[in-house]
């Protein structure tokens, strides 16, 4: 809060997002002479390295033994979720295009259903129906959306108002031609189930990183919340801005690390700029979502359309332009003075969660 003692950087002020700077698999490390408070796994899933981090619950063994059930969760719903696996779910789903009603997995229509609902929220910023134009991204084809009705990506076969899903059959229908891609959101559900199946096991002090994206849960021992360091957007191996985070999720989109990756479904193109987009949520499902939205909206339209949320701060930084500088910053989200961390928890207001904001 305003007033408050400085606060040291704390040791773990090690997490870059979009860079892993710990070293994976190995336990957390204390000081010398002294066992860690913390346990550590990670795993290659989903394309990147997901690791957490974990406070002691009884025995390291039995806290290993919850990460990597957790982990197993990940593996599981990549099998789901993975448009790079062609006998996943969802690969299985796109060849169905236009055969009418596809029965889906509980796993699936949820990831589907929440798609849906943050590309209604978005006005189409965020849109699963993009698979088409990834498709074509991938193949190095060109992106140009015509919008003659019979051409491969245009709006006849992108745009999320096209899914028609079925509560009760726990159903699917999509015309033909069109697909789905859960690359925007399926970091975030990830990072939500295996959170839940830590809970399970009574660890319930974790941090999750998905190659970037996290979900804070409780605090590690001592601490208020876990420290992490945004990155700037021109340069990802160079932290700037610390966080402490605690019961939130922190998810940021840019395109400095696979620049033309994030398309805009509204022309079918890359989304042009060396900005950065970081979304922070109450769950990781709806952070993954926002960060991209954000950043095709950009920081002018990205701002504006976040101002009246209550479920959501936006922050976007973009390069200084000089050397050393640090990066500008703009959003909802207003950075704390130099020598003060932002402390960004959850609490119960008004009957509900909130996202909460003090300076220390």
């Amino acid at each position: 809060m305003p007033g408050a003692p400085d606060r040291p950087a704390s040791p773990r002020a090690g997490f870059c997002l979009s860079l892993l700077l710990c070293s994976v698999g190995a336990p957390g490390v204390g000081l010398a002479g002294e066992p860690s408070p913390t346990v550590v796994r990670a795993r290659y899933l989903m394309g990147t390295i997901f690791r957490i981090e974990a406070a002691k619950t009884g025995s390291a063994s039995k806290t290993a033994s919850a990460l990597e059930a957790a982990l197993d969760e990940v593996g599981r719903l990549e099998d789901v979720l993975s448009n790079w696996r062609n006998q996943s779910e969802v690969s299985r789903l796109n060849a169905q295009a236009g055969e009418g009603a596809v029965p889906l997995s509980p796993s699936l229509f949820t990831a589907v259903s929440s798609s849906l609902f943050w590309a209604r929220e978005t006005g189409g910023a965020f849109d699963p129906t993009v698979e088409p134009l990834t498709r074509r991204f991938r193949n190095g084809q060109s992106l140009s959306l015509s919008h003659e009705p019979s051409a491969a990506g245009s709006p006849s076969v992108v745009g999320w108002n096209q899914i028609r899903l079925d509560a009760e059959t726990r159903t699917v229908a999509m015309p033909t031609g069109v697909g789905l891609d859960m690359g925007g959101i399926g970091k975030g559900i990830a990072l939500d189930l295996a959170g839940r199946v830590l809970a399970q096991h009574g660890v319930h002090d974790a941090l999750l990183d998905a190659g970037g994206q996290l979900l804070a849960l409780g605090s590690p021992p001592g601490e208020v919340g876990w420290t992490v360091t945004l990155a700037d957007p021109g340069d990802r191996q160079r932290p700037t801005y610390p966080l402490i985070l605690s019961g939130v999720s922190l998810a940021t989109s840019g395109n400095s690390e696979r620049p033309g990756e994030i398309l805009d479904p509204t022309t079918g193109r890359p989304v042009d700029g060396r900005f950065s987009a970081s979304a922070l949520a109450l769950d990781a499902t709806s952070a993954d979502a926002l960060s991209t939205a954000l950043f095709v909206m950009g920081p002018v339209r990205g701002e504006a359309w976040a101002r009246p949320r209550s479920d959501l701060l936006a922050l976007f930084l973009e390069p200084s332009g000089k050397a050393d500088g640090l990066p500008r910053a703009s959003g909802t989200l207003r950075l704390a003075p130099t020598g003060h961390f932002l402390v960004i928890t959850s609490r119960p207001r008004d009957g509900f969660r909130r996202l909460n904001v003090e300076i220390r």
